[in-house]
């Protein structure tokens, strides 16, 4: 069967994100045999012209859309992209007359409220690869798609089928590697992007706001390391690429799978550099100088907060020993770190963001600190049912439509008391820096000069931006 691919994802805020769970669709759909045209609107500067070029070039039997994200997550400066994909939906229903498939992670945390709002013939909920695959074989055969796990369809306005994510692959070896070859690379790497790798699914951790165990399960299915590296060599060696970035939500829990994933990179003696998303649990001086040795230049530690009653409150699966050793290993092995902080949570003050900055104070200084409020709510995480105890939103509120969670003690003047705070620190930055046309200005200098990350250099960039446009 041949079926258009489209991944629809156009943010390009810090940077843009190669588009990685389409490019894995596009692979497991292309084992099983179909043809698979891919069109990566990312980059494009007209995506419609573009994808009605595409459906005009050629005749496909069905038209997939992988949706990366539902909106941005920022409070002070909310931005959905379901326009964006109902326009282009529009025009494949305008210009194609067969089936359109609606799948990725930004389709899945909400997969009832994208079926109610654009009626497409199915959605894949979750792993992709085999219900995707599973799709095209009936469509091809001319069978009903009832029953297929983890795909929802839509008819006469209401939606039939399990909204629950499809079945887990547990043996992620078994899957082929994702599609690297369909992807322009170059065009992102030109703009401070990365060719994004994953090592495993899945999350244990039972954070207050997070929907990734809902997504992946709450189980590690680990890929074998050799396979980790064996993707990357490839990528490095066939299309002469080296800036790559682990996609994991945690690539350093569990630590044992971590290491071997870093001795393998030494082993292999890659010329490559990457880094990734960690927090502190596990976080020691071996993995750090396992990590450096590996070729990692920069580790992006999501805190959200470092409050003991915060860390609580958000159920965080450390606490503030384990974050000053994390801290203190990464700048002692000489990684370059960022610190990205979420306030806003349950029963949150502003003597407990003093307190988070206090205690950052007295640990080893990052690169940078990201430091926003606001807490984006999606459905079935522990902060809806806050939000909805609390009042902040109503139990019938569709969770579709951007909807954020903040204590009250934090309602006033919250920006600019937010950036009062971070003029403190010469490393923290604010919302209110982020707006400024010399941060983006920076954030492109950065991309031409090709430094990654592209907070790498910014110790004391908050001071300097404010110095410059107090």
């Amino acid at each position: 069967m041949k079926v258009l691919l489209v991944a629809t994802n156009r943010e390009n805020s810090p940077y843009p994100v190669a588009p990685l769970g389409a490019l894995c669709a596009a692979a497991a759909a292309r084992s099983a045999g179909h043809e698979v045209k891919f069109l990566d609107l990312g980059l494009v500067s007209a995506p419609e012209r573009a994808l009605r070029a595409a459906l005009a070039a050629d005749e496909f039997q069905a038209v997939a859309f992988g949706i990366r994200n539902l909106d941005n997550c920022w409070s002070f400066a909310p931005r959905s992209y379901f326009e964006e994909v109902r326009e282009l939906a529009g025009l494949v229903r305008q210009h194609f007359p067969g089936p359109l498939i609606l799948g990725g992670s930004g389709f899945s945390v909400s997969p009832q409220g994208w079926i109610r709002r654009l009626q497409p013939d199915c959605g894949v909920v979750g792993e992709g690869e085999r219900a995707f695959s599973e799709v095209l074989n009936r469509l091809e055969a001319g069978m009903s798609l009832e029953g297929i796990d983890g795909v929802i369809s839509a008819g006469n306005g209401r939606s039939s089928g399990s909204a629950l994510p499809s079945k887990a692959v547990e043996r992620l070896a078994e899957l082929p590697p994702p599609a690297h070859d369909l992807c322009a690379y170059r065009c992102y790497l030109r703009r401070g992007g990365f060719v994004g790798v994953q090592t495993k699914r899945g999350c244990p951790f039972k954070c207050a706001y997070c929907i990734y165990p809902q997504l992946e399960g709450r189980r590690y299915r680990l890929r074998p390391p050799e396979a980790v590296v064996q993707e990357i060599a490839v990528v490095a060696t066939e299309w002469k690429l080296r800036d790559f970035f682990f996609v994991d939500s945690v690539f350093n829990h569990p630590r044992d799978h971590a290491l071997a994933i870093c001795r393998e990179l030494r082993r292999r003696r890659l010329r490559v550099r990457w880094s990734a998303f960690c927090n502190p649990t596990g976080f020691d001086a071996e993995l750090a100088y396992s990590m450096r040795e590996g070729g990692c230049d920069g580790v992006e530690f999501g805190l959200d907060v470092a409050s003991d009653k915060m860390l609580a409150a958000l159920n965080k699966p450390f606490g503030q020993p384990e974050t000053r050793t994390a801290l203190q290993a990464a700048r002692d092995a000489g990684l370059p770190f960022a610190i990205y902080l979420l306030f806003g949570g349950p029963g949150e003050t502003w003597a407990d963001v003093e307190d988070t900055q206090s205690f950052l104070n007295g640990c080893a200084t990052a690169n940078a600190v990201f430091a926003t409020v606001g807490i984006r709510v999606y459905e079935g995480t522990p902060i809806a049912r806050t939000a909805v105890d609390e009042g902040q939103v109503k139990a019938d509120h569709d969770l579709f439509e951007p909807a954020y969670y903040l204590s009250p003690y934090l309602a006033e003047d919250t920006e600019k008391r937010l950036d009062r705070v971070t003029r403190r620190r010469a490393e923290w930055t604010s919302p209110a820096d982020w707006r400024k046309t010399v941060v983006r200005y920076g954030q492109k200098v950065s991309v031409l000069l090709n430094v990654r990350p592209q907070w790498k250099y910014i110790r004391g960039y908050g001071g300097y931006v404010r110095r410059v446009l107090p």
